[in-house]
């Protein structure tokens, strides 16, 4: 691995047992330290009733998010603006918002974390149909632009915020549910 070396990332019985706060580190180093912890802890944690359990409520909660934004128009709004006026929701700089645990729970749900940004002018996880992860950070699913306002029915846009509601309120569930875990380990390691 390629980061500063620090207690957070301390090995015990050749295990990574740190998943560090913040974003004070580079997407690269937020990847690779999420793919770490994932080969290392992965299917312990895939095994645990209680992250199976969040999981499962993450996955619902995103689901019906897209549901919902298909269903309002907001998936066709935002690809019209993507392909017609240039988008720029999802422009570069948006992926240094995303905290490691958000990228271990995108490794959780399925989701591979590419090394190379595809788009040089978009977020990194932005691809040829939109984002290419499960787990988004608050702001990408929460973000309604004057476009939407203007062309998507108020009912409908809030319909939507309460689907996106739900899924942020998933999302925290999710990210502190592995910090518990991580933070139990780490206990019983006597770190």
């Amino acid at each position: 691995m390629s980061m500063v070396d620090n207690s957070d990332r301390k090995k015990v019985k050749g295990k990574l047992l740190g998943l560090p706060h913040g974003t004070d580190y580079s997407i690269l180093e937020k990847i690779e330290w999420a793919d770490s912890l994932f080969e290392e802890f992965g299917s312990d944690l895939l095994k645990d009733p209680r992250i199976q359990d969040v999981l499962s409520s993450y996955r619902a909660a995103i689901a019906e998010t897209s549901k919902v934004m298909e269903e309002t128009g907001v998936i066709a709004e935002c690809t019209d603006c993507a392909i017609n006026d240039g988008g720029s929701c999802c422009g570069k700089g948006i992926e240094a918002k995303f905290t490691v645990a958000l990228l271990l729970l995108n490794r959780l749900l399925g989701s591979r974390l590419d090394k190379e940004r595809q788009d040089m002018d978009g977020c990194w996880f932005l691809g040829e149909r939109g984002c290419k992860i499960a787990a988004r950070h608050t702001i990408c699913v929460n973000y309604l632009c004057k476009r939407l306002q203007r062309n998507i029915a108020r009912n409908k846009l809030q319909r939507l915020q309460r689907y996106i509601g739900a899924e942020a309120d998933a999302a925290f569930v999710a990210e502190e549910e592995l910090k518990q875990w991580f933070h139990t380990r780490k206990k019983m390691q006597g770190g």
